[in-house]
């Protein structure tokens, strides 16, 4: 599967992960307006300083373990299905940030073979980040709890 597929899939995916920000809009700019909202797995925080931090908000995954029937991503779910790298995660929010499309990522993710595996997968990306791209930007990261 191609980033790009793997992209629409875990940033459509990731608005359904609950945060202080805002994310799978579609609001098209008018000629009374400025700027546009776009499902692009960009979404928008908020600083303590009031400052608007735009974020690569997606998930690791979206193929979860787990069937709880609350989640859009329980294994018994029919929707498309994706997962990346530790390395295409890096690779994207790099490429997004000398872009200036954005200032940090939100990581979350479904539940793939157990949770230390997922958790680790997270940890991964955030130490490619920060230790081979020396990425100084915010890095949220959700954490995975065992059930």
């Amino acid at each position: 599967m191609e980033i790009l597929d793997k992209l629409k899939i875990l940033a459509d995916s990731a608005k359904y992960d609950a945060s202080c920000s805002s994310s799978g809009s579609n609001r098209k700019n008018t000629n009374v307006g400025i700027g546009n909202g776009h499902v692009s797995g960009i979404c928008h925080s908020w600083g303590a300083d009031g400052r608007c931090i735009s974020l690569l908000k997606i998930l690791f995954t979206n193929a979860c373990m787990y069937d709880c029937k609350y989640c859009i991503n329980r294994s018994s779910n029919s929707v498309p299905r994706a997962t990346f790298t530790p390395r295409e995660v890096a690779d994207l929010t790099i490429h997004f940030y000398k872009r200036n499309y954005i200032e940090g990522l939100f990581l979350s993710s479904a539940v793939i073979k157990s949770p230390d595996y997922t958790m680790e997968r997270l940890v991964e990306t955030a130490s490619i980040l920060r230790n081979e791209y020396h990425f100084n930007g915010y890095i949220h990261c959700k954490t995975i709890p065992r059930l």
